[in-house]
């Protein structure tokens, strides 16, 4: 049964009462009666303290900066919120040839965030030289597309003032992680209890990277002794991680994780599930409802491994499978749908391991 704290009031009247009691003969606006109201007010004041040092013993209602000062590292191994992380890649840079150009030379975008050049290079027989440039700052917000233009901030001699984006575009950009997922961690290293190199371990220890957002262990995946994650970065352009971004994850399980066998860091592969179906009404509301019904449907099942009951990696290894039944079933919850056809998928979505289910097309008929 919960404490019941009293109210102001309550305690105001109880203490009012006691002191009657004690004095029957006292005035109602008496010394004693105001007493009795600070009285009131004092322990209250305490009740509210005592209630919020309650809450600061677990990370679910604990303040942030409770969070900050023991429970992240102690739980979490000593590991702060995750820092913001610089976006980068390559940039072309054309001019006379022979013209250098430094290190930390500035650039602008049309929104006016800025980028410098990491390293230093000078202009080749071509024409060009191709530079690493880094965001200024942290966030995801500096990732840029391929093509964009930079412009420098202060002319270069023998430099054209503007340079491009290469190929790749500039990624790797991620913001500052909020209070809430960093609560989030805790509870999860939490509910893990020891971190021995268990599947959960391996997972809990990549969302430890900057940008990370979903992580699958898929232990024995590649042999014995291997040690395979697959992982998301939900919050970029593109979700699904590119090689260096993979690479950035393997080494920071091979300073975390336990210590054997091979570590594979991965990206799933996306697997559209598209649809063929009619629906009762056929409106344009009705359809948008049953997109985003499908939309979560897919999204809540998917992942690039198969999991059990409690949401840990099923042994072996193995892909997961969306019931075609889930789907009619999530249509049909749909508010204000009174029937449906869906001819596409015939039957149940099979994924492959490594494999993630995210909505494809719909064909309305």
């Amino acid at each position: 049964m919960a404490y019941e704290i009293p109210t102001l009031s309550q305690l105001t009247r109880d203490i009012r009462a006691d002191l009657g009691a004690e004095n029957p003969d006292a005035l109602l606006r008496s010394d004693a009666d105001v007493f009795g109201r600070a009285i009131a007010a004092a322990v209250h004041g305490m009740y509210g303290y005592l209630q919020y040092q309650a809450r600061q013993l677990l990370p679910s209602s604990a303040a942030e900066s409770t969070l900050l000062a023991w429970q992240g590292p102690f739980y979490l191994r000593g590991d702060k919120p995750k820092a913001a992380e610089q976006s980068s890649g390559s940039v072309r840079f054309t001019g006379n040839v022979g013209a250098p150009v430094a290190a930390d030379v500035e650039l602008q975008r049309d929104d006016g965030r800025l980028f410098v050049v990491v390293t230093g290079g000078i202009v080749g027989a071509g024409g060009y030289v191709d530079l690493t440039v880094k965001a200024a700052e942290g966030g995801f917000d500096g990732d840029t597309d391929a093509g964009v233009w930079l412009t420098l901030t202060s002319g270069v001699a023998g430099v054209d003032a503007a340079a491009q984006v290469q190929a790749d575009g500039l990624t790797g950009g991620a913001d500052e992680e909020d209070i809430e997922s960093y609560r989030q961690r805790i509870l999860s290293a939490t509910e893990a209890g020891a971190q021995t190199g268990r599947a959960v371990d391996w997972e809990n220890w990549a969302l430890e990277v900057a940008g990370v957002t979903r992580a699958w262990a898929a232990p024995k995946l590649l042999g014995l002794g291997s040690m395979g994650l697959y992982f998301m970065r939900d919050d970029d352009v593109d979700p699904y991680p590119a090689p260096a971004e993979c690479e950035t994850v393997r080494l920071h399980l091979e300073s975390t994780g336990a210590p054997w066998g091979e570590i594979f860091a991965m990206a799933p592969v996306a697997k559209p599930v598209n649809i063929t179906l009619h629906i009762e009404p056929d409106t344009p509301s009705m359809r948008t409802a049953v997109t985003a019904a499908l939309h979560d449907k897919i999204a809540a099942e998917a992942a690039p491994v198969a999991r059990d009951a409690s949401g840990r990696t099923v042994l072996p290894v193995a892909g997961v499978t969306i019931l075609r039944s889930h789907l009619t079933e999530a249509i049909s919850a749909v508010s204000g749908e009174t029937d449906h056809v869906l001819t596409v998928p015939a039957g149940n979505v099979v994924c492959a391991v490594g494999e993630l289910a995210e909505l494809g097309v719909i064909t309305w008929t």
